[in-house]
């Protein structure tokens, strides 16, 4: 009986191995497709940093293109661009992934929009007019301090 055991327990160890590496699997493809941006070759923009009480935001923002729009208006959506915000303690330079995020873009009607938490940054996508335009990022982060972060962004 004891080696009837152990067997079925060699079988059970040896048929969740291949699962085991599939999520390890799954686990790596997640990490390399999240929002980690600047470490790849993509269409994320870097334009601009903003620094408030001890906080610096980093915005980089993607345009989308025709066929994009295109899927994204089938779908009700108006989204001409999409924004990431990633921020970072000045002092230790490691990444501040919680709290909430709005953004809003100057000048236009409405509410800010909440961001979402993607990877280490925010992301929200936006409708901007072909010109200069201000992002104002608010946050409550994890330290409980409210902030506003400025950021210009030329639109052509």
């Amino acid at each position: 009986m004891k080696r009837f055991t152990i067997t079925i327990l060699a079988m059970v160890f040896a048929m969740g191995m291949p699962m085991a590496g599939i999520a390890m699997d799954h686990s790596a493809h997640a990490k390399e497709m999240s929002h980690d941006m600047g470490q790849k070759n993509d269409d994320f923009v870097e334009i601009g940093k903003d620094t408030q009480k001890g906080v610096v935001a980093t915005v980089k923002v993607k345009t989308y293109d025709k066929k994009t729009l295109a899927s994204m208006a089938k779908m009700g959506m108006s989204g001409t661009h999409h924004v990431m915000v990633f921020f970072t303690d000045e002092k230790s330079g490691n990444d501040i992934t919680g709290g909430k995020v709005a953004i809003k873009v100057k000048g236009q009607e409405g509410k800010p929009a909440m961001m979402m938490l993607m990877g280490k940054g925010f992301g929200s996508d936006v409708s901007l007019p072909e010109m200069m335009t201000t992002f104002e990022i608010g946050t409550k982060l994890d330290d409980g301090k409210k902030r506003q972060f400025t950021i210009m962004f030329h639109n052509m």
